[in-house]
């Protein structure tokens, strides 16, 4: 085997472990992270926060009971929250690409549009991502 085949099939197999590497770390970043998982709904995430706290704490029968019903009634809470403050949300949104649009000319604007599209076509998938909603993008 002439030198030049053999220096390029060390660079060929770093190459490939290059990319096995770091196909690797990046399966363990997701595992450790949750990055690119869909997310929970409520409940069974609501059962996984109980289940470690009581692995974690030792929380006796009545205990987590207890915590049980705290998590579900401050899930309450939180659903009530989004749909109070997701009209808020949107009226800004709203109002700041009203605000945008009055800066731009003609052709910009119909620029804009497009970017306002696909800024619209990633919100309907991310929130049809999400589990129990039934509208679609804000």
């Amino acid at each position: 085997m002439t030198s030049r085949v053999k220096g390029s099939l060390l660079l060929l197999a770093a190459f490939g472990l290059g990319v096995g590497a770091g196909a690797l770390g990046f399966g363990v970043y997701q595992a450790r992270t949750g990055w690119g998982r869909p997310p929970q709904d409520p409940a069974r995430f609501q059962q996984h926060i109980l289940q470690r706290l009581t692995k974690e704490l030792g929380l006796r029968p009545e205990q987590q009971k207890s915590v049980e019903a705290i998590l579900s009634e401050t899930g309450q809470e939180f659903t009530r929250l989004r749909e109070e403050i997701g009209p808020r949300f949107r009226d800004i949104r709203t109002r700041t690409r009203e605000r945008i649009r009055g800066v731009l000319d003609a052709e910009q604007q119909t620029k804009f549009e497009a970017v306002e599209r696909e800024w619209e076509r990633r919100a309907a998938r991310w929130h049809d991502r999400q589990p129990g909603n039934e509208r679609k993008a804000p």
